[in-house]
């Protein structure tokens, strides 16, 4: 398993994902080269919709993983594995956000399945919507 990062996320759209989830540390590698490019292409490119998943896959990480204590000598260090889950679920809903605020959802609507008569519009096999269809006809 390999670990990259260039420094410049244009490069490429794994260096954009890592800087997205911050995994840009060397020293702190958070996943590999090849889980990336395995969202990545498991997602189309869109970094963020990959970096999302890979905040899950964190996400999921941590969840499972207890309170990490490490010694040396009488110094002892705790780091508690609630905290990282925290952030990386308050990363998780920041990476959502920002996706739709770049990417807004856009209503879909078959305008060939609309057609016009003498009689007004009527549905067409396969329509997906009609002008007026939420109107009370009664």
């Amino acid at each position: 398993m390999t670990w990259t990062y260039s420094g410049n996320p244009a490069s490429s759209t794994r260096d954009e994902v890592r800087f997205l989830i911050q995994d840009t540390d060397t020293n702190d590698q958070l996943l590999s080269n090849e889980e990336l490019d395995y969202l990545i292409t498991s997602y189309a490119g869109d970094a963020y919709a990959a970096a999302i998943a890979a905040v899950i896959a964190l996400i999921a990480k941590a969840a499972r993983a207890v309170e990490e204590t490490k010694s040396v000598g009488d110094l002892s260090l705790s780091r508690r594995a609630g905290a990282r889950l925290a952030q990386w679920e308050s990363l998780k809903k920041s990476l959502d956000t920002e996706r739709f605020r770049r990417f807004p959802a856009a209503p879909v609507v078959n305008a060939n399945a609309i057609l016009p008569t003498d009689e007004g519009i009527v549905e067409g096999e396969g329509t997906d919507f009609v002008v007026g269809q939420m109107d009370n006809k009664t």
